[in-house]
């Protein structure tokens, strides 16, 4: 029964591997940055990222809740900055296109 506990306890518990959704921010950001003059590029990426800003909203609102239950603080702020960065960087390189 133990094991079992300290299992679900290391599942809730933040982690480096929340920062799932740069996985589809950095191609985006990369299709911008590279070749977002071309339009294609631009919808292209502008899609990627709307998948990747979705999952950063979720993961983000779970890292907030690691970091208000104290839940491994470094690693949430890490992923906070991270995904937060990231978000930020996007919306940006999309608006100045726009």
């Amino acid at each position: 029964m133990g094991a079992s506990a300290a299992q679900a306890e290391q599942r809730r518990a933040a982690s480096s591997a929340d920062t799932w959704p740069t996985v589809l921010l950095l191609p985006a950001l990369l299709l911008l940055r590279y070749v977002g003059e071309h339009g294609w590029a631009y919808w292209t990426g502008a899609v990627i990222g709307l998948f990747g800003l979705t999952g950063a909203a979720f993961e983000i609102t779970a890292a907030a809740k690691h970091l208000a239950k104290r839940r491994k603080p470094w690693v949430a702020v890490w992923v906070l900055l991270v995904l937060v960065a990231a978000s930020v960087h996007l919306v940006l390189r999309l608006a100045e296109r726009w």
